[in-house]
């Protein structure tokens, strides 16, 4: 009878008849086992071995050419000693898996560092980006958009026909003197957003400024968010008839947005109450009214129910 039928019919696994028939009764299990990862390894490269990989990796003269490109270079030329999978693995826990070019702003690279940002109230921190809206024809308007990220409260936006550094300056100096200046504003890498004009009004607002990795949408979540809802609405037309059709659809939708949209990340309250600070008195009627019912029909509730909890700390990259 072959073995693997003799094991489906007496429900013994093959690997535990092949440990039980080599004689491996003796194995004892370890009270603390050692996690593979931290155990030494006699194969693994050193850290100078480790080093020669970055520095293959970090070659300007490298920059154009994809991992596996810059391994076989480099081993040709007698520069490394390890497996392409290894080459390939520390260029991934290094983040220099994707484009490792040089920036063209002013002839200086851009930061690939991993930008955080903490909101914990209105006004610490905005994010900000622009997007396409489709207009008659090959006619494409720019929506300018600024939320605070601890509330989603559109801030600040505008649509216009180009994107130019003096219109983002201006909605955001409007924006300064009525909802007072954030302590920080995240943005792209957009010509607009990397401006010195935008760049001069917010060092004299006092304004940090952090910036996303080239194309990693992740860094700006909030931002891409909302346009996603923005372009998901089932009132959103295929295509404005004019730039004015595009500026009162936006207008009226934003508003809807900030005082009706019940924001499931805000504990189900709208932009305006969390940003104006009203959450916690419609937290204490939501409270009262859910009281109310609970004593008139107690057998529907298993325990006390409870009003969603105030929004807490959010942010960029915060885990």
């Amino acid at each position: 009878m072959p073995l693997t039928r003799a094991c489906a019919l007496t429900g013994v696994a093959r690997s535990t008849f092949y440990r039980i028939d080599r004689g491996y009764r003796h194995h004892q299990r370890v009270a603390q086992p050692v996690p593979h990862a931290e155990r030494h390894q006699p194969a693994a490269l050193t850290e100078k071995e480790k080093a020669q990989v970055i520095g293959a990796l970090t070659d300007p003269t490298m920059a154009d050419r994809s991992v596996v490109q810059v391994y076989w270079s480099s081993l040709d030329a007698g520069e490394i000693a390890c497996s392409q999978r290894t080459f390939y693995r520390l260029a991934k826990a290094n983040e220099l898996v994707g484009d490792r070019r040089r920036g063209r702003h002013s002839g200086t690279s851009i930061s690939r560092v991993k930008p955080t940002a903490t909101a914990g109230a209105p006004g610490h921190l905005w994010t900000w980006d622009i997007t396409l809206l489709h207009g008659p024809g090959r006619c494409y308007y720019r929506l300018y958009l600024a939320i605070d990220v601890y509330s989603r409260y559109p801030v600040a936006w505008r649509i216009e026909p180009d994107e130019t550094a003096a219109k983002a300056t201006e909605m955001f100096l409007d924006a300064f003197d009525r909802h007072g200046a954030p302590a920080r504003l995240h943005a792209d890498n957009g010509a607009a957003m990397r401006s010195h004009e935008l760049a001069a009004a917010l060092e004299t607002s006092q304004i940090g400024r952090s910036f996303s990795r080239p194309r990693v949408s992740n860094d700006n979540p909030f931002s891409e968010s909302l346009f996603k809802t923005i372009k998901y609405d089932l009132d959103h037309p295929d295509r404005f008839d004019s730039i004015d059709h595009a500026r009162q659809w936006t207008s009226d939708f934003l508003h809807r947005y900030a005082t009706e949209h019940h924001h499931s990340a805000l504990g189900y309250y709208t932009p305006e109450q969390v940003f104006t600070g009203t959450a916690a008195r419609v937290k204490a009627a939501r409270q009262q009214t859910l009281d109310w019912a609970a004593a008139l029909h107690p057998r529907r509730y298993s325990a006390p129910p409870k009003a969603p909890a105030l929004p807490t700390t959010t942010g960029i990259n915060l885990s």
